[in-house]
Formats: structure tokens, C-alpha cells, sequence
């Protein structure tokens, strides 16, 4: 499995931070190669959620989901050079019909950073 290393901006990190699992989420912040199937799906999941629930429709999470979806082609852009819309064409897919062609793990860095912080990590998943 190769593993892939994305740095982050502030603002960028703490948005991946609020859009994924308590497992995943500590895995981020302590830096532990997290598998990117799992958590484009998680991404993806988030932001297609409100179309799930039944309180919104595809069109209109497209239309207002520009920092979440611009988040994703970054991330997606690293992994994809020539496909950044690789995940955002699998919107709505269900955990089997979620595709993934390359086998690899994230490590994801706060602005370059590779601080570990344990602590910080227990205390999110305890909230």
C-alpha cells in the first residue's frame, strides 16, 4: 500500500476535521496513515448527507457545498492529477459501489507541519 502525504492549510484541515468519523478524525490528528478509501468516503458521505435525509436534493448540495467540494478536488487532485472529480462523480454511492483504483493511505499535515498531539485526539472523540 503506498502511502500519500497531503498538506493542509488551517482552514482546510479543520474542515476535513469536522467532516470525518471519531475514528478517522484522531487518526488525522495523530498522524496515522488513514486508508483513503475511507475517508473520500467519508467526505463524500458528509457532503451528500442532506440528500440522504431527504431535506435537500443533489442540485442544491452542488450549488452550496463550494468549500467541502473544492476541499475534496484538492485532496482528490493529489491522488487524481488528471482527475480532480474522481470522488465528486461518486456522490451518493453506497459503501460496495465505492470505487477507489489505487490502493494507498493519507497522512494528512496542518501547513507542513507533523506535530503529534494524543491528547487532542482522545479529547475530540470524548465530545
Amino acid at each position: 500500500m503506498e502511502i500519500c502525504e497531503i498538506t493542509l492549510d488551517s482552514k482546510q484541515y479543520a474542515l476535513l476535521k469536522s467532516m470525518l468519523s471519531c475514528d478517522r478524525r484522531a487518526d488525522l490528528i495523530r498522524k496515522i496513515p488513514i486508508n483513503a478509501k475511507e475517508l473520500f468516503y467519508d467526505m463524500t458521505h458528509e457532503i451528500y448527507s442532506p440528500v440522504i435525509d431527504g431535506w435537500s436534493t443533489l442540485e442544491i448540495v452542488l450549488k452550496e457545498s463550494s468549500d467541502t467540494l473544492n476541499l475534496l478536488r484538492f485532496m482528490t487532485k493529489q491522488i487524481f492529477p488528471s482527475d480532480e472529480n474522481y470522488f465528486v462523480k461518486q456522490l451518493g454511492r453506497k459503501w460496495a459501489n465505492f470505487r477507489l483504483k489505487k490502493d494507498c493511505a493519507l497522512i494528512i499535515y496542518k501547513n507542513g507541519t507533523s506535530l503529534i498531539n494524543v491528547n487532542l485526539a482522545d479529547d475530540l472523540c470524548n465530545k
